[in-house]
Protein backbone atom coordinates (compact mmCIF):
# COMPACT_ATOMS: atom_id res chain seq x y z
CA UNK A 1 0.00 0.00 0.00
CA UNK A 2 2.77 2.46 0.93
CA UNK A 3 4.68 1.68 -2.27
CA UNK A 4 1.54 2.13 -4.37
CA UNK A 5 0.70 5.42 -2.66
CA UNK A 6 4.21 6.77 -3.30
CA UNK A 7 4.12 5.71 -6.95
CA UNK A 8 0.64 7.21 -7.43
CA UNK A 9 1.68 10.53 -5.86
CA UNK A 10 4.82 10.78 -7.97
CA UNK A 11 2.98 9.93 -11.19
CA UNK A 12 0.26 12.46 -10.42
CA UNK A 13 2.81 15.21 -9.86
CA UNK A 14 4.69 14.32 -13.04
CA UNK A 15 1.37 14.29 -14.89
CA UNK A 16 0.73 17.83 -13.68
CA UNK A 17 4.01 18.86 -15.26
CA UNK A 18 3.07 17.26 -18.57
CA UNK A 19 -0.40 18.78 -18.90
CA UNK A 20 0.34 22.23 -17.56
CA UNK A 21 1.44 23.45 -20.98
CA UNK A 22 4.70 23.81 -22.90
CA UNK A 23 7.40 26.25 -21.90
CA UNK A 24 7.87 29.16 -24.27
CA UNK A 25 9.77 31.86 -22.37
CA UNK A 26 11.72 29.60 -20.03
CA UNK A 27 15.45 29.41 -20.60
CA UNK A 28 17.38 26.23 -21.24
CA UNK A 29 19.09 24.77 -18.18
CA UNK A 30 22.51 26.32 -17.57
CA UNK A 31 25.01 24.45 -15.40
CA UNK A 32 26.85 26.09 -12.53
CA UNK A 33 29.79 24.62 -10.61
CA UNK A 34 30.01 24.24 -6.82
CA UNK A 35 31.06 21.70 -4.26
CA UNK A 36 33.36 21.27 -1.30
CA UNK A 37 36.83 20.08 -0.29
CA UNK A 38 38.17 18.90 3.06
CA UNK A 39 41.87 18.38 3.81
CA UNK A 40 42.88 16.90 7.17
CA UNK A 41 46.11 16.06 8.99
CA UNK A 42 46.18 14.22 12.28
CA UNK A 43 47.71 11.73 14.70
CA UNK A 44 46.05 8.61 16.07
CA UNK A 45 46.98 6.25 18.91
CA UNK A 46 45.35 2.80 18.79
CA UNK A 47 45.70 0.35 21.66
CA UNK A 48 43.28 -2.38 20.62
CA UNK A 49 44.27 -6.04 20.45
CA UNK A 50 42.73 -6.79 17.04
CA UNK A 51 44.50 -4.02 15.07
CA UNK A 52 47.70 -3.28 17.01
CA UNK A 53 50.57 -1.02 15.92
CA UNK A 54 48.38 1.34 13.87
CA UNK A 55 49.65 4.54 15.49
CA UNK A 56 51.05 7.54 13.75
CA UNK A 57 50.31 10.48 11.48
CA UNK A 58 47.99 10.50 8.50
CA UNK A 59 46.65 12.91 5.91
CA UNK A 60 43.11 12.42 4.63
CA UNK A 61 40.88 14.28 2.24
CA UNK A 62 37.38 14.38 0.81
CA UNK A 63 35.78 16.50 -1.85
CA UNK A 64 33.23 16.73 -4.62
CA UNK A 65 32.56 19.01 -7.58
CA UNK A 66 28.85 19.62 -8.11
CA UNK A 67 27.37 20.48 -11.50
CA UNK A 68 23.95 21.99 -10.85
CA UNK A 69 21.40 23.81 -12.93
CA UNK A 70 17.68 24.47 -13.20
CA UNK A 71 15.03 26.27 -15.20
CA UNK A 72 11.56 27.53 -14.32
CA UNK A 73 8.87 26.75 -16.85
CA UNK A 74 6.16 29.22 -17.81
CA UNK A 75 3.72 27.34 -15.56
CA UNK A 76 5.98 28.03 -12.53
CA UNK A 77 7.33 24.50 -12.20
CA UNK A 78 11.07 24.26 -11.56
CA UNK A 79 13.10 21.45 -13.14
CA UNK A 80 16.78 20.88 -12.45
CA UNK A 81 19.75 18.55 -12.41
CA UNK A 82 22.58 17.74 -10.00
CA UNK A 83 25.67 15.65 -10.86
CA UNK A 84 28.38 15.19 -8.21
CA UNK A 85 31.90 14.29 -9.28
CA UNK A 86 34.18 12.73 -6.68
CA UNK A 87 37.58 14.38 -6.17
CA UNK A 88 39.08 10.92 -5.53
CA UNK A 89 38.52 7.69 -7.41
CA UNK A 90 38.65 5.25 -4.46
CA UNK A 91 34.85 5.02 -4.68
CA UNK A 92 32.44 6.00 -7.41
CA UNK A 93 33.67 8.53 -9.93
CA UNK A 94 30.16 9.99 -9.89
CA UNK A 95 28.77 10.01 -6.36
CA UNK A 96 25.20 11.15 -6.95
CA UNK A 97 23.26 12.17 -10.04
CA UNK A 98 19.61 13.09 -10.23
CA UNK A 99 16.94 15.31 -11.74
CA UNK A 100 14.29 17.09 -9.71
CA UNK A 101 10.85 18.59 -10.33
CA UNK A 102 9.57 21.19 -7.89
CA UNK A 103 6.34 23.14 -7.56
CA UNK A 104 3.36 23.86 -5.33
CA UNK A 105 2.79 20.08 -5.15
CA UNK A 106 6.18 19.53 -3.50
CA UNK A 107 9.46 18.14 -4.81
CA UNK A 108 10.26 14.95 -6.74
CA UNK A 109 13.79 13.54 -7.09
CA UNK A 110 14.59 10.91 -9.75
CA UNK A 111 18.01 9.29 -9.78
CA UNK A 112 20.93 8.29 -7.58
CA UNK A 113 20.51 10.16 -4.29
CA UNK A 114 20.15 9.49 -0.56
CA UNK A 115 16.76 8.38 0.70
CA UNK A 116 14.21 10.56 2.48
CA UNK A 117 15.22 9.11 5.85
CA UNK A 118 18.74 10.56 5.48
CA UNK A 119 17.80 13.83 3.79
CA UNK A 120 15.17 14.68 6.43
CA UNK A 121 17.07 13.51 9.53
CA UNK A 122 18.29 15.95 12.21
CA UNK A 123 21.45 14.39 13.60
CA UNK A 124 24.31 15.46 15.86
CA UNK A 125 25.96 18.71 14.66
CA UNK A 126 29.75 18.93 14.71
CA UNK A 127 31.99 21.98 14.47
CA UNK A 128 34.97 19.67 13.99
CA UNK A 129 35.88 17.11 11.34
CA UNK A 130 32.49 15.38 11.73
CA UNK A 131 30.69 12.80 13.83
CA UNK A 132 27.30 11.45 12.72
CA UNK A 133 28.53 10.19 9.34
CA UNK A 134 31.31 8.00 10.71
CA UNK A 135 34.29 10.33 10.41
CA UNK A 136 36.01 8.83 13.47
CA UNK A 137 36.30 5.46 11.69
CA UNK A 138 38.87 6.98 9.33
CA UNK A 139 41.19 7.78 12.23
CA UNK A 140 40.67 5.07 14.85
CA UNK A 141 41.13 1.46 13.74
CA UNK A 142 38.21 -0.86 14.42
CA UNK A 143 35.48 1.79 14.70
CA UNK A 144 32.43 0.84 12.62
CA UNK A 145 29.58 3.07 11.41
CA UNK A 146 27.89 0.59 9.05
CA UNK A 147 25.11 -0.09 11.54
CA UNK A 148 26.33 2.03 14.50
CA UNK A 149 24.56 5.19 13.42
CA UNK A 150 21.26 7.06 13.62
CA UNK A 151 21.53 9.15 10.46
CA UNK A 152 19.27 7.08 8.19
CA UNK A 153 22.03 6.46 5.65
CA UNK A 154 21.55 2.78 4.99
CA UNK A 155 22.31 0.07 2.41
CA UNK A 156 20.10 1.89 -0.10
CA UNK A 157 22.52 4.83 -0.07
CA UNK A 158 22.77 6.43 -3.53
CA UNK A 159 20.83 3.62 -5.21
CA UNK A 160 18.61 4.74 -8.08
CA UNK A 161 15.26 5.72 -6.60
CA UNK A 162 12.27 8.04 -6.73
CA UNK A 163 11.70 10.34 -3.75
CA UNK A 164 8.82 12.69 -3.04
CA UNK A 165 8.63 15.53 -0.48
CA UNK A 166 5.45 17.36 0.42
CA UNK A 167 5.42 21.14 0.79
CA UNK A 168 6.26 22.28 4.32
CA UNK A 169 3.16 23.30 6.29
CA UNK A 170 3.39 24.96 9.72
CA UNK A 171 6.87 23.50 10.10
CA UNK A 172 5.90 19.93 9.07
CA UNK A 173 7.09 18.05 6.00
CA UNK A 174 6.77 14.41 4.90
CA UNK A 175 8.93 12.46 2.45
CA UNK A 176 9.10 8.96 0.99
CA UNK A 177 11.49 7.01 -1.25
CA UNK A 178 11.07 3.88 -3.38
CA UNK A 179 14.06 1.84 -4.57
CA UNK A 180 13.36 -0.82 -7.22
CA UNK A 181 16.77 -2.45 -6.67
CA UNK A 182 19.35 -1.77 -3.95
CA UNK A 183 22.40 -2.17 -6.20
CA UNK A 184 23.67 1.26 -7.22
CA UNK A 185 24.24 2.04 -10.91
CA UNK A 186 22.20 -0.95 -12.12
CA UNK A 187 20.01 -0.05 -15.08
CA UNK A 188 17.79 -2.03 -17.39
CA UNK A 189 16.39 -5.54 -17.61
CA UNK A 190 19.67 -7.15 -18.59
CA UNK A 191 19.52 -10.79 -17.61
CA UNK A 192 20.87 -11.70 -14.16
CA UNK A 193 21.06 -8.07 -13.05
CA UNK A 194 17.53 -7.12 -14.08
CA UNK A 195 15.36 -5.23 -11.63
CA UNK A 196 12.98 -7.23 -9.42
CA UNK A 197 14.54 -10.60 -10.29
CA UNK A 198 15.72 -13.36 -7.96
CA UNK A 199 19.40 -12.51 -8.25
CA UNK A 200 20.38 -12.13 -4.60
CA UNK A 201 19.84 -8.37 -4.62
CA UNK A 202 17.00 -7.01 -2.51
CA UNK A 203 14.19 -5.37 -4.47
CA UNK A 204 11.34 -2.99 -3.66
CA UNK A 205 12.95 -1.11 -0.78
CA UNK A 206 11.11 1.92 0.57
CA UNK A 207 11.45 4.53 3.30
CA UNK A 208 9.16 7.12 4.85
CA UNK A 209 10.20 10.13 6.92
CA UNK A 210 8.87 13.32 8.44
CA UNK A 211 10.40 16.33 10.14
CA UNK A 212 9.42 19.53 11.90
CA UNK A 213 11.34 22.82 11.87
CA UNK A 214 9.89 25.90 13.51
CA UNK A 215 10.86 28.75 15.82
CA UNK A 216 8.87 29.55 18.97
CA UNK A 217 10.11 32.94 20.03
CA UNK A 218 13.85 32.62 20.66
CA UNK A 219 13.75 28.81 20.68
CA UNK A 220 14.12 26.80 17.49
CA UNK A 221 12.76 23.25 17.47
CA UNK A 222 13.77 20.63 14.91
CA UNK A 223 12.53 17.02 15.10
CA UNK A 224 12.62 14.10 12.67
CA UNK A 225 11.56 10.47 12.35
CA UNK A 226 12.15 7.87 9.65
CA UNK A 227 11.57 4.22 8.80
CA UNK A 228 13.12 2.02 6.09
CA UNK A 229 12.25 -1.44 4.80
CA UNK A 230 14.96 -2.93 2.60
CA UNK A 231 12.81 -5.21 0.53
CA UNK A 232 13.32 -8.88 -0.16
CA UNK A 233 14.57 -11.47 -2.63
CA UNK A 234 13.97 -15.22 -2.78
CA UNK A 235 17.73 -15.81 -2.57
CA UNK A 236 18.21 -13.56 0.50
CA UNK A 237 17.00 -14.62 3.94
CA UNK A 238 15.84 -12.34 6.74
CA UNK A 239 14.04 -9.03 6.95
CA UNK A 240 16.11 -5.84 7.07
CA UNK A 241 14.69 -2.60 8.42
CA UNK A 242 15.69 0.46 10.40
CA UNK A 243 14.22 3.52 12.01
CA UNK A 244 15.62 6.65 13.62
CA UNK A 245 14.55 9.75 15.52
CA UNK A 246 16.26 13.10 15.93
CA UNK A 247 15.71 16.23 18.04
CA UNK A 248 17.52 19.57 18.11
CA UNK A 249 16.80 22.59 20.29
CA UNK A 250 18.45 25.94 19.63
CA UNK A 251 18.55 29.10 21.74
CA UNK A 252 20.74 31.96 20.60
CA UNK A 253 24.10 30.43 19.75
CA UNK A 254 23.53 27.33 21.90
CA UNK A 255 22.25 23.99 20.67
CA UNK A 256 21.43 20.63 22.22
CA UNK A 257 20.63 17.49 20.24
CA UNK A 258 19.70 13.88 20.73
CA UNK A 259 19.12 10.95 18.35
CA UNK A 260 18.07 7.32 18.53
CA UNK A 261 18.27 4.64 15.88
CA UNK A 262 17.67 0.93 15.52
CA UNK A 263 19.12 -1.12 12.66
CA UNK A 264 17.85 -4.64 12.10
CA UNK A 265 20.63 -6.26 10.08
CA UNK A 266 18.97 -9.67 9.84
CA UNK A 267 17.85 -12.48 12.12
CA UNK A 268 19.47 -12.17 15.56
CA UNK A 269 21.32 -8.90 14.92
CA UNK A 270 19.71 -5.64 16.02
CA UNK A 271 21.87 -2.58 16.70
CA UNK A 272 20.54 0.16 18.97
CA UNK A 273 22.31 3.54 18.86
CA UNK A 274 21.93 6.82 20.73
CA UNK A 275 23.59 10.16 20.06
CA UNK A 276 23.94 13.27 22.24
CA UNK A 277 25.42 16.64 21.36
CA UNK A 278 26.07 20.16 22.63
CA UNK A 279 27.22 22.99 20.40
CA UNK A 280 27.80 26.74 20.54
CA UNK A 281 28.60 29.28 17.83
CA UNK A 282 29.21 33.02 18.01
CA UNK A 283 30.51 34.98 15.04
CA UNK A 284 33.31 33.04 13.36
CA UNK A 285 33.87 30.66 16.32
CA UNK A 286 32.10 27.39 17.06
CA UNK A 287 32.66 24.51 19.52
CA UNK A 288 30.83 21.19 19.89
CA UNK A 289 30.82 18.06 22.04
CA UNK A 290 29.24 14.87 20.70
CA UNK A 291 28.74 11.26 21.75
CA UNK A 292 27.41 8.27 19.81
CA UNK A 293 27.02 4.92 21.55
CA UNK A 294 25.80 1.59 20.12
CA UNK A 295 24.85 -1.76 21.58
CA UNK A 296 23.98 -5.09 19.97
CA UNK A 297 23.27 -7.69 22.65
CA UNK A 298 22.72 -10.42 20.04
CA UNK A 299 26.41 -10.49 19.05
CA UNK A 300 27.92 -8.63 22.07
CA UNK A 301 28.96 -5.61 20.01
CA UNK A 302 29.35 -2.37 22.02
CA UNK A 303 30.84 0.89 20.73
CA UNK A 304 31.32 4.39 22.21
CA UNK A 305 32.66 7.38 20.27
CA UNK A 306 33.31 10.91 21.58
CA UNK A 307 34.28 14.05 19.67
CA UNK A 308 35.30 17.51 20.87
CA UNK A 309 35.26 19.82 17.86
CA UNK A 310 36.05 23.46 17.10
CA UNK A 311 35.98 25.74 14.06
CA UNK A 312 37.03 29.23 13.05
CA UNK A 313 35.66 30.90 9.93
CA UNK A 314 38.55 32.47 8.02
CA UNK A 315 36.42 33.85 5.20
CA UNK A 316 33.46 33.03 2.92
CA UNK A 317 33.46 29.27 2.42
CA UNK A 318 36.75 28.81 4.31
CA UNK A 319 36.88 27.26 7.79
CA UNK A 320 39.73 25.96 9.93
CA UNK A 321 38.49 22.97 11.96
CA UNK A 322 39.84 20.54 14.51
CA UNK A 323 38.68 17.49 16.47
CA UNK A 324 39.74 15.31 19.34
CA UNK A 325 38.31 11.79 19.05
CA UNK A 326 38.16 8.97 21.56
CA UNK A 327 36.56 5.64 20.75
CA UNK A 328 36.32 2.13 22.10
CA UNK A 329 34.58 -0.96 20.76
CA UNK A 330 34.27 -4.49 22.06
CA UNK A 331 32.97 -7.41 20.00
CA UNK A 332 32.45 -10.77 21.74
CA UNK A 333 34.97 -9.84 24.44
CA UNK A 334 37.71 -8.61 22.08
CA UNK A 335 38.86 -4.97 22.02
CA UNK A 336 38.26 -4.14 18.36
CA UNK A 337 38.85 -0.42 18.91
CA UNK A 338 40.47 1.52 21.75
CA UNK A 339 42.16 4.72 20.73
CA UNK A 340 42.25 8.46 20.28
CA UNK A 341 43.04 10.88 17.48
CA UNK A 342 43.79 14.59 17.11
CA UNK A 343 42.78 16.01 13.72
CA UNK A 344 43.00 19.45 12.16
CA UNK A 345 42.45 20.87 8.71
CA UNK A 346 40.49 23.02 6.29
CA UNK A 347 36.87 22.70 5.20
CA UNK A 348 36.18 24.62 1.99
CA UNK A 349 32.90 25.27 0.22
CA UNK A 350 32.57 26.73 -3.27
Amino acid sequence: MKKSLLATTALAALGAVAVAGPATAAEKIKIGVGGYMEQWFGYSNNKNSVNPNRDGFDQQSDGEIHFKGSTTLDNGIKIGVNVQLESQTSGDTIDEQYAFVEGSFGRIILGSENAATYLMHYGIPSHGAGMDSGDASGWIAGVDFTAHTTNGRNIDNDSEKVTYFTPRFNGFQVGASYVPQLNQDTDGFNGANSANSNDGTRDDSFSVAANFNRAFGDINVMASAGYSDFGDDDQVAGELESYQFGLRLGFGGFGISGTYGENDRGVGSTMETIGLGLNYAAGPIGVSLAYIGSDNDDINDDQDVFELGAKYKLGPGVEARGSFYYAEREVAGADTADGMAIVGGLKLGF
